[in-house]
């Protein structure tokens, strides 16, 4: 089976008789075919137009009333007296507890304690994809959540975890959760497991889903979930804190080589080099592991040494780094619950995730590190090539500035390609927003990196992002942006 890219940017697919067809970059090459149109088809269900309209009269349109509280004031939340962790009554959802980490590797050491949202379940993060009109479609839900920025961000169309799905909160399953549960291998896109953010959350991964329905299926759609192309998402992304932070985990899987590349053509996505450079990524990575050693024991909340109650009633640090932990309270119409208390983590200032990029031989490569964070099952995973809050560095002896941050926290010294704010989940994190910020390498410019940092060719990271629970969430985050 070959592609020719033709007038208008259609995909025509001319089938090898008796052939089966081959895996590009994790997909079917029909499937390929039909992912590269819905990305540059001008044709879509909604114009960009009416979609912008359907966004802002949600946006003006708040359902949730969210105000502060103590901690210890929630209802049906409690602070353990002996550990101090905060605990549901049911012991479902999720906890705040504690770990102690000792981290070494062959440049030195460092222990430090932190609370962690310990969850052990798996997710669904499912998005259901139809044909329309020839065109690829994706639905979306504009959801609200109590720690959005804006009112509702686009959200996948299911957003669950296991004690959702099983009504644990005493409410209705999820709309569309059953077309994730068990789906036809030839209807599954995508199916991975991803890991969540491995500095806050402990070992806990959701699974990535993209479903195809019938073309004939939801043809109507409830209030709040619409059909939109993967352009129309690209370009729904340059806006800030619009795209939900799971829908970008989700549609990282989705990046699509060049238009015009060769690999499009080819039907072995993998030349002699490019083979090789995988294996060596692989090797890598293996030793990266293996450099880097992690001891991570749980702690109660009240034995942390460099954590303690407020008296505003949060849970913070002693030099207010990194974040704190507050409880809020929740008035809702038209959810499954019509209002609730919760604890939340609350960053103490706006974040930077940024990538690298240089152009070699007319492909895209990124400047990728290698990640240790406590939370992770693996310890190691790709990272972009930064993720930091200036506020956990400065005047701050324990930590040394990662590499290039001057160059991602004050950009001038490489062109900036691409910068937006993009909101973290609202439902663990409390208006939360990171700069995702791309930069390029100009040509003929070489940088001195070091071991725990490698330039990854683009088939390379769609193959890692295809492995599942390989790329971290800040990568995955920044990757949905150069879709």
């Amino acid at each position: 089976m070959t592609v020719a890219l033709v007038q208008q940017n259609r995909i025509d697919l001319v089938p090898d008789q008796g052939k089966t067809p081959p895996q590009l970059h994790g997909h079917s090459l029909p499937t390929l075919s039909a992912l590269v149109r819905s990305r540059v088809a001008e044709e879509s269900l909604h114009a960009d137009k009416a979609l912008d309209d359907w966004i802002d009269e949600r946006l003006a349109n708040p359902r949730l009333t969210v105000s502060q509280l103590p901690l210890a004031a929630m209802k049906r939340w409690a602070i353990d007296p002996e550990s101090g962790n905060i605990v549901h009554e049911t012991g479902r959802f999720f906890t705040f507890t504690g770990v102690e980490v000792r981290h070494r590797t062959s440049s030195g050491e460092l222990e430090w304690d932190q609370p962690i949202i310990d969850q052990p379940e798996f997710g669904i993060l499912g998005i259901l994809a139809k044909t329309i009109d020839g065109v690829m479609h994706f639905c979306l839900q504009a959801k609200e959540e109590p720690g959005n920025i804006n009112s509702v961000q686009l959200s996948p169309t299911v957003q669950a975890t296991f004690s959702n799905y099983t009504c644990a909160h005493g409410g209705n399953a999820p709309l569309f959760v059953d077309y994730f549960l068990a789906p036809q291998r030839e209807n599954l896109i995508f199916g991975k497991l991803q890991t969540e953010d491995g500095g806050r959350f402990l070992y806990k991964s959701n699974r990535n889903m993209i479903v195809r329905v019938g073309d004939t299926e939801l043809e109507q759609l409830p209030e709040g979930f619409i059909w939109v192309t993967l352009r129309q998402i690209a370009r729904l992304m340059k806006q800030d804190n619009l795209i939900h932070a799971t829908t970008r985990s989700v549609i990282s899987a989705l990046l699509l080589p060049a238009l015009g590349d060769a690999d499009c053509h080819n039907p072995f996505p993998w030349d002699s080099a490019g083979a090789y450079d995988l294996a060596e990524t692989i090797q890598w990575l293996d030793d990266r592991k293996a450099a880097n050693h992690m001891l991570v024991k749980r702690k109660g909340l009240n034995s942390l040494k460099e954590w303690s109650h407020g008296d505003d009633g949060v849970f913070i640090h002693q030099e207010g780094r990194f974040f704190k932990i507050m409880g809020i309270e929740v008035a809702a119409s038209g959810r499954e619950v019509a209002g609730w208390h919760q604890p939340i983590i609350a960053n103490m200032q706006p974040g930077v995730i940024g990538m690298l990029t240089r152009i070699r031989q007319g492909k895209r490569h990124f400047l990728i590190q290698a990640k240790a964070e406590a939370g992770n099952r693996s310890i190691v995973q790709i990272g972009p090539t930064v993720q930091f809050s200036t506020v956990n560095y400065q005047d701050n002896p324990r930590l040394q500035k990662p590499f290039l941050y001057d160059e991602f926290a004050n950009p001038g010294r490489f062109p900036v390609l691409s910068e937006s704010m993009q909101a973290e989940e609202g439902a663990r994190f409390f208006r939360e927003t990171n700069c995702h910020r791309v930069l390029l390498l100009p040509e003929r410019t070489e940088l001195d990196i070091p071991v725990d940092f490698r330039w990854i060719s683009e088939d390379a990271l769609r193959f890692f992002l295809n492995w599942g629970e390989m790329v971290n969430s800040c990568s995955r985050s920044i990757i949905a942006c150069l879709i």
